[in-house]
């Protein structure tokens, strides 16, 4: 993906906060074109952000997780 979508996939609200932890917080891209077209794949990324599927206990956990917690905001929103 590249760097725009790359920000939007890792949270970050602007393209050049992701472009400045580059090669701190985030890898580097992957495929380089040309210094405009540079390509980040979505592994790299969750390894970065440690969201890999093999760290995950078991499949469906997070689903499960956010579940509940979309629950939890209706409920407020009600009361």
């Amino acid at each position: 993906m590249m760097a725009e979508m790359a920000a939007g996939y890792v949270g970050e609200k602007h393209v050049e906060d992701f472009l400045e932890r580059i090669g701190k917080a985030y890898p580097q891209p992957r495929v380089v074109e040309s210094p405009r077209r540079k390509f980040w794949y979505k592994d790299d990324l969750d390894r970065a952000m440690n969201i890999a599927l093999s760290s995950s206990k078991r499949p469906g956990e997070l689903q499960a997780k956010m579940a509940e917690r979309r629950a939890m905001r209706r409920a407020r929103a009600k009361a």
